[in-house]
C-alpha cells in the first residue's frame, strides 16, 4: 500500500437469524393476561408452523488516509424476512374464529456512508468533522395468498387512517381518506362548493413515514483542555400524519381555521373557498377523526442542533494530590435544542407509540423536550 494508506479493510457477511413466536400460538389454550384478565383460545392450534427467517448480506469498506487525516466508511447490506406470523379469519361455521399462517417476503435495501476529515491539527488546536448518511428502501414482496392486505392495530379503531402492509408497498405507508381529483389531478368539488372526499375510509395510500434518506454533520473542535462538540441531523423526505390539528380544526380552534376566518377564506391548492358558512362547513368535513387524511399529511423535512457540549479537562497537576483520581472532566451539555426547519406542526421524530400501527402519526402528543445540563465524569 502507499505510505498515505494508514488502513483499508474490506468486509462482508451473510446471516440467516430466526425469530420465535408468542405463547399459546402451536397449543392454543384459554390463559390469563396481565392484570387478570382471560383470553379465550379464538384461533386453532397451529401445528405446522415455521420460524419466521431473516436473511441478510452486506459488504463494506473502511479507509484511513494520510495518518488518519482522512476516513471513509461505506457498508451496502440487504436483507429478506420471510415465514412472518399472520393472524386470518376463518370461515364461517369453522371452530375457531382465527388460524395462523406463515406467509411474507419483506425486504431492505439500503447503504450508510460516513466521510470523516481532520482539517487543522497544530499543538494546541484540532478541527475534526464528519459527515454520516443513510438511506433504506423498504418493499412489501410478498403477502399470503388469501391476504390482499394485513391492517395493523385494531380492525375497529375510529379514526381515518390506518397502517397496513400490501404487496408492492412499503412498511410504513399510511392509508386514510383522499380528496377525490380528475385526470389532471386537480380536486372535484361539489354543487355546494365544498370539495369531495372518497366514500371510504382507510383506502387511499396518502403516504409513507419513513424518511427516503438522513444525515448528520459533527464536528469536535478542541483547544488545549476545552472541547467543543456540535451535532446537526436532518430527515428529509417521508410524510406524517397530525391528528391533533385535524381535531383542532373541525372544533374552530386552531390558528389555521382562526386565520381562515380572518381572511375570509381558504386557500386549497390554489382554490379559494369563501364565506364564513362555507369555511365551517369545509373544516366540519374535511377535520376531526374521519375527516380526509390527505389533508392532515406533512412533509417529515427536519433539520436540528442535535446535540451541543462544551468540556473542559482539569490538568494533570491539579490531580498529583488526589492519587485515586486520574482524570476530571465537566461538561455542559444541550440535546435537541432547536429546528433550523420543520414542515410538520410537530416533531416527526415522536410517534403515537413504539406499535407498528401507529408510526408517523401524532394524535394529542406530548412535545418533545430541550435538555441542558452539566456531566462531571471521573477516572480513578
Amino acid at each position: 500500500m502507499p505510505k498515505w494508506v494508514s488502513f483499508g479493510k474490506v468486509r462482508g457477511s451473510w446471516s440467516k437469524v430466526g425469530n420465535d413466536i408468542p405463547l399459546y400460538v402451536s397449543n392454543s389454550q384459554d390463559h390469563i393476561l396481565a392484570g387478570g384478565g382471560v383470553k379465550a383460545a379464538d384461533a386453532s392450534p397451529f401445528s405446522d408452523l415455521k420460524p419466521e427467517m431473516t436473511t441478510s448480506i452486506e459488504f463494506g469498506t473502511e479507509w484511513k488516509l494520510f495518518d488518519y487525516r482522512l476516513d471513509a466508511d461505506f457498508t451496502f447490506y440487504k436483507t429478506n424476512t420471510k415465514n412472518q406470523f399472520f393472524m386470518l379469519a376463518s370461515s364461517a361455521g369453522s371452530r375457531y374464529a382465527n388460524y395462523y399462517v406463515n406467509a411474507g417476503n419483506v425486504q431492505n435495501v439500503g447503504f450508510e456512508a460516513s466521510l470523516g476529515v481532520t482539517p487543522i491539527m497544530t499543538t494546541y488546536f484540532r478541527w475534526k468533522s464528519g459527515l454520516n448518511f443513510a438511506m433504506n428502501k423498504n418493499k412489501i414482496k410478498e403477502l399470503h395468498p388469501d391476504l390482499k392486505e394485513f391492517l395493523y392495530g385494531d380492525k375497529g379503531f375510529s379514526s381515518s387512517y390506518a397502517m397496513k402492509l400490501v404487496k408492492g408497498g412499503s412498511f410504513g405507508d399510511i392509508y386514510g381518506k383522499a380528496f377525490v381529483r380528475d385526470v389532471n389531478g386537480n380536486i372535484k368539488y361539489g354543487t355546494d362548493g365544498q370539495p369531495l372526499q372518497t366514500d371510504t375510509g382507510n383506502s387511499e395510500l396518502v403516504g409513507n413515514s419513513s424518511p427516503d434518506f438522513t444525515l448528520g454533520w459533527n464536528n469536535t473542535f478542541t483547544y488545549k483542555n476545552f472541547l467543543l462538540y456540535i451535532l446537526i441531523d436532518g430527515r428529509f423526505g417521508g410524510k406524517v400524519l397530525s391528528q391533533t390539528q385535524a381535531d383542532l380544526d373541525q372544533k374552530g380552534v386552531s390558528k389555521a381555521s382562526g386565520d381562515a376566518r380572518d381572511n375570509g377564506y381558504v386557500n386549497l391548492e390554489g382554490h379559494k373557498i369563501e364565506g364564513a358558512d362555507a369555511i365551517k362547513a369545509f373544516y366540519t368535513n374535511v377535520g376531526g377523526r374521519s375527516g380526509v387524511t390527505e389533508y392532515y399529511m406533512y412533509d417529515a423535512t427536519n433539520i436540528r442542533l442535535r446535540e451541543i457540549s462544551l468540556g473542559y479537562s482539569f490538568p494533570k497537576e491539579w490531580l498529583i494530590k488526589t492519587k485515586a483520581i486520574k482524570e476530571v472532566e465537566l461538561s455542559f451539555v444541550g440535546r435537541n435544542l432547536f429546528f433550523f426547519t420543520k414542515k410538520a406542526p410537530f416533531d416527526p421524530d415522536a410517534v403515537l407509540s413504539t406499535g407498528n400501527s401507529n408510526q408517523g402519526v401524532d394524535v394529542y402528543g406530548m412535545p418533545t423536550t430541550r435538555s441542558l445540563g452539566f456531566n462531571l465524569k471521573l477516572i480513578f
